[in-house]
């Protein structure tokens, strides 16, 4: 099985998974590159090998501090080109640093640049944050939320750690603006779309555009297109199926709302509970799977509770705790 591309690809197993590495998490695919690299990861079992040690260095680099990188970055006072092989990153660089040869392959787009803009944004339980970036784009947190924004002249980047994320990106074909959600990296330039990152699933949808979600490992990633008013919720599983959605229900808690078609009320608690302490209880089994339909104020669990009787056979009951239990009547 032979493999040509019209970039030179290094014979190296290892300078070769370099190669593809930088180019799949660089965002530099192409059409037919998916096919080359899979052709090429089955040439040999070394070839699969030296690419499942580049991923394990970039987990590794992914749990380094940047100032690991900057300082090490920062002994390099004779500037010199970049290189793709991974003896130009490792040799020297010792067990602290062997995490950069993970990192190192990016290229000018990661390391080799310098930050033009970093900021960190957290919004607490039961507060919404919305921030203006400097390059026009805008980012609204919802509650329990966090999210890292570092801007290159070739990337803008937003790793969203936790919580739920609504972007409204500025676009610039030069320069995308990707959003890594730990099971999915959403590659955009301009459009409105809206990214839940939950403890087992990411959730996008998209508003109004147009986005690329990537999944799974990268010598193995499936990718996803995605338009206005569609959407897909990535699992532990590897494949997802993108479908239409609902987006002004999804997007009601940026008015500060949630709305319920037809939901289990295990669902709904667990939903408002999001948004403010101490929290509702759900004291009955048997209710979990019971389906309530509404629109509710996310920041007044207590208007919740005092109509749910009214819509379900359940009663309301304070614990000594100070919490709200629902048990069935």
């Amino acid at each position: 099985m032979s493999v040509s591309h019209s970039l030179p690809i290094p014979d190296d197993p290892h300078d070769a998974a370099a190669f593809w590495f930088a180019r799949v998490r660089g965002g530099l695919m192409q059409e037919g590159d998916q096919t080359l690299l899979e052709q090429w990861l089955e040439q040999a079992p070394r070839h699969a090998q030296a690419y499942q040690d580049m991923e394990a260095m970039w987990s590794i680099a992914q749990a380094t501090p940047d100032a690991a990188f900057k300082a090490r970055l920062a002994q390099n006072t004779r500037p010199r080109a970049p290189q793709w092989g991974r003896r130009a990153f490792i040799a020297g660089l010792g067990s602290a640093c062997a995490a950069a040869a993970g990192v190192a392959v990016l290229g000018p787009q990661r390391w080799l640049e310098s930050e033009q803009y970093a900021q960190r944004y957290i919004s607490r339980k039961g507060e919404r944050l919305e921030q203006t970036l400097p390059d026009g784009s805008l980012i609204s947190l919802n509650t329990d939320s966090a999210v890292h924004v570092s801007f290159y002249q070739s990337e803008r980047r937003v790793v969203l750690e936790k919580g739920e994320a609504f972007f409204q990106v500025r676009s610039e074909v030069a320069r995308p603006f990707n959003v890594d959600a730990g099971r999915a990296v959403i590659r955009v330039t301009g459009t409105r779309f809206n990214v839940r990152r939950d403890t087992d699933t990411v959730d996008v949808a998209v508003e109004s555009g147009s986005v690329r979600v990537q999944s799974g490992s990268w010598w193995n990633s499936a990718y996803y297109d995605l338009v206005g008013q569609q959407g897909l919720r990535l699992g532990s599983g590897r494949f997802a199926t993108v479908q239409s959605r609902n987006i002004e229900q999804m997007l009601a808690w940026r008015q500060g709302k949630a709305i319920f078609d037809a939901e289990p009320l295990e669902h709904i608690v667990a939903e408002l509970n999001r948004y403010k302490e101490p929290g509702i209880v759900l004291h009955s089994p048997s209710l979990r799977g019971l389906r309530v339909t509404g629109v509710f104020n996310v920041n007044d669990p207590q208007a919740f509770l005092e109509v749910l009787p009214s819509l379900a056979p359940v009663v309301i009951v304070q614990g000594p705790d100070g919490r709200w239990g629902i048990a069935a009547r």
